[in-house]
């Protein structure tokens, strides 16, 4: 991703599912996000913001406008995670997770891969 693209909670919705279902119409879009009861002009609001942000691109070929991903899912959720600690908890990651462990009521397995993870970031 060239430059940082933020994406607003409500198009996260819109790129979830064009993440995991490319090349939809907004047709198509409208009939999955039927469970949001957003209106028709607010899904293409949405998709129209994340296709100027150049988060989604546009493909005509077929005559029909066909809605598909131009960054990538896993750098998005990286990015909007360090934008979260940056803006929260002042860049530390430390604050972060004591943060989490302290008020979450974690399971002991979720507690242990916790751990693992720790363990696997020192070595």
């Amino acid at each position: 991703m060239s430059k940082e693209i933020h994406i607003a909670e409500t198009e996260w919705r819109v790129m979830e599912l064009l993440w995991r279902t490319p090349m939809l119409t907004i047709g198509d879009i409208k009939n999955k996000l039927a469970d949001t009861d957003w209106s028709d002009s607010t899904i293409k609001t949405l998709v129209r913001r994340l296709v100027q942000k150049g988060a989604l691109a546009i493909d005509d070929g077929e005559g029909q406008f066909r809605y598909y991903p131009m960054v990538d899912e896993k750098t998005c959720k990286r990015k909007e995670t360090e934008n979260l600690i940056n803006r929260i908890y002042n860049g530390s990651v430390r604050l972060l997770v004591s943060n989490l462990v302290s008020e979450s009521k974690l399971s002991e397995a979720e507690f242990k891969q916790l751990i693992d993870i720790i363990d696997k970031m020192e070595e």
